[in-house]
């Protein structure tokens, strides 16, 4: 699955899941793989395996049109989006028996997206130092296009969470780590009472999505110039 958006800036203490939600600390959908909150140190870790997660994804080579500085940059890129949600504690990874890291999915809790807080300039400076957006102008406009068309189709009707991004291991997609994951974080979701949304930019992304309860949210959001499409779901409270 890949399930991607530019996310506003997350700030302020991270909260605890609510009263009677799993930590998603020992949960475990598939034989063989577990689903646990990440640890800070990981994120350089984690980094490299969304660039090698997403480095065929549609959006991203066309975010990313030069494919030396995609590969060059997109760690970066991730790492950002990685240090924004750990501060909510919204990164969760799964891993074989052995411990080795096979994906990770990234979300904000709900109210989050709604109220970023005041570090929204300085993640935006983080990202373009990230993309080396001075040298590399397209690329910059792109990811704005991206992110004015997303802020613009985001659902305000009610608090949510927001699933930015799930990323596993090319080597690791036949070991269902995407599905536990995002089954983790959605029993969290569940015992909160919330919704959830996403814009998924696959085919797969949108199968799993829909197999686990999302529908979809209006019609896709069109990237300019003959991009990819993204495909807006959302999952009411359960």
């Amino acid at each position: 699955m890949t399930t991607v958006t530019t996310l506003p800036a997350a700030t302020g203490t991270a909260p605890r899941p609510a009263a009677g939600a799993p930590d998603t600390t020992a949960a475990t959908a598939a034989a063989g793989v577990a689903v646990r909150r990440a640890r800070p140190q990981e994120a350089p870790a984690l980094a490299a395996l969304f660039s090698e997660a997403f480095a065929d994804d549609a959006l991203m080579l066309w975010a990313f049109p030069d494919p030396e500085h995609r590969a060059r940059v997109m760690p970066a890129f991730f790492r950002v989006h990685l240090e924004q949600c750990l501060a909510h504690r919204g990164v969760v990874v799964a891993a074989d028996e052995a411990g080795t890291l096979l994906g990770a999915l990234l979300f904000l809790p709900a109210g989050v997206w709604e109220e970023p807080g005041h570090a929204d300039g300085a993640a935006t400076r983080a990202l373009a130092e990230a993309i080396d957006a001075g040298r590399h102008g397209e690329c910059a406009r792109r990811l704005d296009a991206i992110t004015r068309l997303q802020q613009r189709r985001h659902p305000r009707h009610r608090p949510h969470y927001y699933f930015a991004f799930i990323g596993v291991h090319p080597d690791a997609r036949s070991a269902r780590a995407g599905e536990a994951m995002l089954e983790a974080v959605l029993a969290e979701v569940d015992a909160a009472g919330q919704a959830a949304y996403a814009e998924t930019s696959s085919t797969g992304g949108a199968r799993l999505c829909e197999t686990h309860g999302f529908t979809r949210f209006g019609e896709a959001i069109a990237l300019p110039g003959g991009g990819p499409r993204l495909a807006p779901v959302w999952r009411g409270p359960r």
